[in-house]
């Protein structure tokens, strides 16, 4: 027969076992560090370039407006086509002018008449005063005479070039070689009303100006290490200027520096800069917005992947991890963008500046914050070569280029 406890003594029983299982409390074992890739600046010989953004214009743009007053007879082209220096575009009606002209033209014919009275006029005067037949006041009413008759037949005759030229303007020419805009005149429409109608644009599209702002920064720096020479000054070589349109795929068009404004823009603290490109296919559309890149000399620097350099108010960073694997912080200048890398250049004057033998946190930054502490991973062997590709630099400065007249050249 089974012997009952107290229910007493069984919870004391219970108590005394769980006691003597009981575990001492585990130790706290920290994370592991973040591991991120690093990867050191590269040095390279790379043309030293500016890009921006800027619009094109043709080389010329011409306004054709009405100068006279009159009915749209008959209209020569088409909008959009091309056209030559002196061809015929527009013709007002020229019935009125021509009206004009034969009523100017015998106003000239009466006038000249009147001056060949004055002067028979004249010369009898003087007769008689030789002869002591009239007193001198004679004389000065015919000296005067003959000299408002001159005058008249002067004021005739710039009546009769006003009709003539009012004529030869109901015949619109092209002033330049170009290509028409959209013609929004109907032949029958009254031109010239009010103020001058425009008619047409004519733009010549052979050669391109890109027109694009430089901060004023960037322009001191190139004056300093230029010695305040503009490109083609004093012997400098032009500076190479390349071009792409919205769907280009880099910089296929060659041109170069033509001008500079000479004044600093108050309001935007730029400079507006010219440079010039042959067109001879119309390949380059005026108007365009578009990128451009101004090629300097050769240059050594460094470079980073572009996902490296980050950005925030106080200017571009990278972060480094020294070899206790602690992150800091180093600012640099970042500067044009190479086949996905980054040229950047250490800050003067700062307490750590950027060196080639840092290793900058290229993958896994998001891991990583100054002061931390990271296990850095090498991107690759210290002896590998860079991986992505780079241009070659610049050839020497050859003369030439794509021409312009010699107002581009100031």
């Amino acid at each position: 027969m089974m012997k009952s406890f107290p229910p007493a003594v069984l919870l004391i029983s219970l108590t005394i076992a769980l006691s003597g299982c009981k575990r001492p409390p585990a130790a706290f074992a920290p994370p592991p560090p973040a591991e991120v890739t690093v990867d050191r600046p590269v040095l390279r010989t790379v043309p030293d370039t500016l890009e921006f953004t800027g619009q094109t214009r043709g080389f010329e743009v011409v306004e054709l407006r009405a100068r006279v007053r009159g009915f749209l007879a008959k209209k020569h082209v088409q909008g959009g086509a091309r056209v030559k220096a002196g061809d015929l575009l527009f013709t007002i009606d020229p019935r009125t002018f021509q009206a004009v002209i034969k009523s100017a033209q015998a106003e000239v014919a009466a006038r000249e008449a009147a001056l060949k009275l004055a002067e028979v006029t004249l010369e009898r005067t003087r007769q008689a005063i030789a002869a002591n037949a009239v007193a001198q006041q004679e004389l000065d009413r015919a000296q005067a005479e003959r000299d408002a008759a001159v005058a008249q037949v002067d004021l005739a005759k710039a009546a009769l070039r006003t009709a003539e030229l009012d004529l030869e303007f109901t015949q619109v020419r092209a002033p330049i070689d170009g290509r028409l805009g959209i013609i929004n005149l109907d032949e029958g429409q009254l031109v010239g009303a009010n103020e001058a109608t425009l008619l047409a644009t004519i733009i010549n599209d052979s050669q391109i100006w890109a027109e694009y702002d430089i901060s004023e920064r960037d322009l001191l720096e190139l004056r300093s290490r230029y010695n305040n020479r503009r490109p083609g000054e004093d012997g400098r070589p032009d500076l190479p200027v390349e071009l792409a349109q919205a769907n280009d795929t880099g910089f296929p068009f060659k041109g170069r520096y033509a001008m500079g404004d000479n004044t600093i823009n108050p309001t935007t603290g730029t400079v507006r800069i010219r440079a010039i490109f042959d067109n001879p296919t119309g390949a380059i559309i005026p108007g365009a917005f578009v990128r451009l890149r101004a090629l300097f000399e050769n240059r050594e620097v460094m470079l980073l992947p572009d996902s490296a350099v980050l950005r925030d108010q106080s200017g571009a960073y990278v972060l480094t991890v020294d070899q206790g694997g602690k992150v800091a912080r180093k600012d640099v200048n970042a500067g044009a963008l190479i086949e996905r890398m980054r040229v950047v250049a250490p800050i003067v004057g700062a307490a750590s500046p950027l060196t080639v033998s840092d290793q900058v946190i290229t993958v896994g930054i998001q891991r990583a914050r100054p002061g931390a502490v990271v296990k850095a991973v090498p991107a690759r062997p210290a002896a590998a070569p860079l991986g992505n590709s780079l241009p070659p630099p610049l050839p020497p400065p050859a003369s030439g280029g794509p021409s312009a007249p010699s107002d581009a050249k100031k």
